[in-house]
């Protein structure tokens, strides 16, 4: 019934070929003049799901004191130390310019020349507080006594000079706005930083605008990487097909199909992001292949129908006819495997992340669009093009490869032998994902020589820390944070956090109230401690504000004493490490505060973990999801549960080889290869579908089983092989970036398609060889399974 359907529609669509291109055109001329309204969006709010306990306290955190946006400036004196004149003045400098960019909370931006960065010290009258850098020391006695005043206010060691005082840091912190991109962040810091720069000092950035800044310059090179990637897969088409039609129709698929997607997310107000920057890619290959499929249906045809043609009108026939019945003896399992992977690509839409979101219908859209236009403008354009004979060839390396798999599956010894060798090599690959470990690390992603890189390890090596956890602790009453149980809670988490190999620096109110209880006791070391009297507390603090500003705290403590934050600097950016920094400090945390008081962590590295744990606990759901959705509908199309379970096993069979090819090299399961995972089970079923519907059309021609596995080899076999090189070559242009994220989704997309491609081929054909099933087998009138002429492959 869909084919009879199908051919009177192809029938129309070659009648009316000049409209349909026509409209095609307007369709894609409209859509392309959108594409203009696209920009990249790198808001951490894409990638983060927003009910994630580290988001909510991100958040949280953000409002009372900000956090988010982690910044820290170094400035490393080639020769000697900090305290000189000239030095000191680019510390002030940076920091004024810090303060002046938009976006800068003021509080957050802090160093040795920040006003509300002061010198505690106590006198027979009480305590003096004043600005550890009032004015730049010019004379060497000033300029010791500011070395002293660092010392007496060990707070400031290891965060805003080394301890060595041969580098000096300024931290600052900015607030990013919604659908904001970090690049212009980081080049006004750069341009703060370069003006101070010079032959006797570096200047080094680190913290998470360079980080993503560096990672949004890597996005913007995706242009580049797709060009590459389309000469590639023209080239597979050429040595596909030995024709430029062969080669040129499938490209214009892949490009129609890339703008159309484009175009609709563009409508949509959707912008392109760090996953959707690399879709096209994927959308080019994914419409190439099901163009390839269709494409060398209709030569099959085209070679049967021009045997007896010697005319140029008979030719014209007979192009015409072969368009018709490729399209109507394809277009079934087309639009099977396209809707099949639409509607799992589409399912992505129930993910409580946003860029999953996008990605679901930015791939799915694009999948929409390639059906579209396989069922419509390229029809109609091949009616219109001259039908050229090909002349025959010799058989070439890929048909002689097919012929001796062919030869296997129809050897029963050897079948079994095939089977019980791959069973047993799947199930040892795959028993690596017991080894398998969740973590992220955006610097591992940045090549050795990188500038943010190399900048990156200076700065942890001189300072506490370009990578940053804050612990908000929250009361449940104005004052709480005067408590001294609370804030010896702070002090002992702080110990316990230093001890931590990873840790390089922590910072709370707890410190302060440290420094003024031992400057009020004549630096007496007995007295460096939190008082266990509240009502002295509360003297300090009102002490201090007598000389010292109201704002002053306004980085650690909020205004109504109320919420506290306690700074850690991290010296690696790996979220695996923030978890179990956070898993083992429940036992403290517990312990120490009082039951009205709770303890959260949030910021740039916690925001990171919530991210990469969503995104592979989203992505492996999304497997199962989208692997029950090809279940379902496999099992709809060919009638049977086992068919059903033979499109979704070997895509299964392919994830945990994956996962465990990563525990075994002691990869990790990041962001990317998570990703990559769910796609692989998306248009990895392509691959079954196809040819399981050639499988069983051959089989209803000849009624041989051994026959039809040979013949389906050298026709979709054959077109699944090109195709899986199509993907795999569109997504080696990545392995060029410099920016390893990219490399390494290319080397597992590259790994997968070569996996699933094998499987298909040889494993999945084995089965069939083995067990006979029923729905390969049964009976099925020819007008069910209108039939092709079998022919010696000529190309694909």
């Amino acid at each position: 019934m869909l084919t009879s359907v199908i051919r009177k529609y192809a029938e129309a669509i070659v009648r009316f070929r000049w409209f349909v291109l026509a409209i095609t055109l307007l369709a894609t001329a409209g859509l392309a003049s959108r594409i203009k309204d696209l920009r990249l969006d790198n808001d951490p709010d894409l990638w983060s799901p927003q009910n994630h306990e580290f988001i909510k306290t991100t958040h949280t955190l953000e409002k009372l004191f900000g956090g988010r946006t982690f910044t820290v400036v170094g400035i490393v004196p080639r020769h000697g130390d900090i305290y000189t004149p000239e030095i000191l003045a680019k510390i002030r400098n940076i920091q004024n310019g810090l303060e002046g960019i938009p976006g800068a909370i003021k509080h957050n931006v802090l160093s040795l020349a920040a006003r509300r960065v002061k010198d505690i010290q106590g006198t027979a009258d009480g305590m003096v507080v004043h600005e550890l850098m009032e004015r730049i020391p010019q004379t060497p006695a000033e300029l010791e006594a500011m070395r002293h005043a660092i010392e007496r206010n060990p707070i400031y060691v290891n965060a805003l000079v080394s301890p060595d005082g041969k580098a000096a840091a300024v931290v600052a912190d900015f607030r990013m706005g919604p659908n904001s991109t970090y690049t212009p962040l980081f080049e006004q810091i750069r341009s703060i930083a370069d003006r101070e720069r010079g032959p006797d000092v570096d200047v080094l950035i680190g913290g998470q605008p360079a980080e993503s800044a560096n990672f949004e310059y890597a996005m913007q090179k995706m242009p580049m990487f797709f060009g590459l990637a389309f000469l590639i897969i023209m080239l597979v088409q050429w040595f596909a097909f030995r024709s430029f039609q062969g080669m040129l129709l499938p490209m214009a698929t892949a490009i129609l199909s890339v703008v159309w997607g484009l175009g609709c997310l563009a409508l949509s107000e959707i912008h392109l992001d760090a996953l959707n920057t690399t879709t096209p890619i994927l959308i080019m290959a994914v419409a190439t292949g099901h163009a390839v499929q269709i494409l060398k249906r209709y030569y099959e045809e085209l070679e049967g129908l021009t045997g007896k043609a010697t005319t140029t009108a008979s030719l014209r026939l007979a192009n015409r006819r072969a368009v018709v019945q490729s399209l109507a003896n394809v277009g079934p399992v087309m639009l099977t495997a396209g809707l099949i992977a639409a509607i799992a690509f589409f399912s992505m839409q129930a993910s409580e992340v946003m860029m999953i979101r996008h990605f679901g219908f930015f791939a799915g859209v694009g999948v929409l669009s390639t059906l579209v236009i396989e069922f419509s403008f390229i029809p109609a354009l091949r009616a219109m093009l001259p039908a050229r004979r090909r002349p025959h060839r010799d058989a070439d390396l890929v048909d002689k490869f097919l012929a001796r798999i062919g030869a296997l599956l129809t050897n029963p010894a050897r079948s079994r032998a095939i089977l019980i060798v791959s069973i047993i090599l799947i199930a040892v690959i795959a028993a690596g994902t017991s080894r398998l470990r969740v973590d992220n690390s955006i610097k591992q992603y940045s090549s050795a020589d990188n500038p943010v890189r190399r900048d990156s390890i200076v700065l942890n090596d001189k300072f506490g820390g370009t990578d940053s956890i804050f612990f908000l602790v929250a009361g449940d009453t104005q004052d709480a944070m005067k408590d001294p149980k609370v804030l010896g809670a702070m002090a002992k988490l702080q110990a316990f956090l230093d001890q931590q190999p990873g840790v390089g620096k922590t910072q709370s109110l707890a410190d302060l109230i440290r420094r003024m209880n031992l400057a009020m006791h004549g630096d007496d070391p007995a007295f460096d401690v939190v008082p266990s009297d509240g009502n002295l507390v509360s003297q300090y603090l009102l002490l201090y504000s007598l000389s010292g500003q109201p704002e002053d705290f306004d980085n650690v403590v909020d205004n109504d004493y109320k919420n506290a934050v306690i700074w850690a600097y991290l010296k690696t950016d790996s979220t695996a490490y923030a978890t179990s920094l956070w898993v083992k400090s429940q036992e403290l945390i517990q312990r120490e505060f009082p039951s009205n008081v709770h303890v959260r962590i949030g910021g740039g590295l916690p925001q990171t973990v919530a991210i990469n744990d969503s995104l592979v606990d989203t992505k492996v759901r999304s497997i199962f999801q989208i692997a029950l959705v090809v279940l379902v509908l496999a099992g709809l199309v060919f009638g049977s549960i086992v068919g059903a379970l033979m499109v979704v096993t070997p895509l299964l069979a392919i994830v945990f080889v994956n996962f465990g090819l990563m525990g075994w090299l002691g990869l990790s399961l990041d962001m990317g290869s998570a990703t990559i995972a769910a796609m692989v089970v998306g248009i990895g079923a392509d691959y079954e579908i196809y040819m399981l519907y050639r499988l069983r059309e051959e089989y209803a021609r000849t009624g041989s089983l051994d026959r039809s596995l040979r013949n389906s080899l050298m026709t979709s076999g054959k077109a699944v092989l090109f195709v899986a090189l199509s993907i795999a070559g569109g997504y080696a242009s990545l392995l060029i970036s410099d920016f390893r994220f990219y490399p390494r989704l290319a080397t597992t997309m590259i790994g997968t398609m070569v996996t699933s491609a094998l499987l298909s081929l040889l494993l999945l054909r084995v089965v069939i060889s083995l067990i006979k099933p029923r729905f390969i087998t049964r009976k099925r009138g020819a007008a069910g399974l209108p039939l092709g002429p079998t022919l010696p492959a000529e190309g694909v």
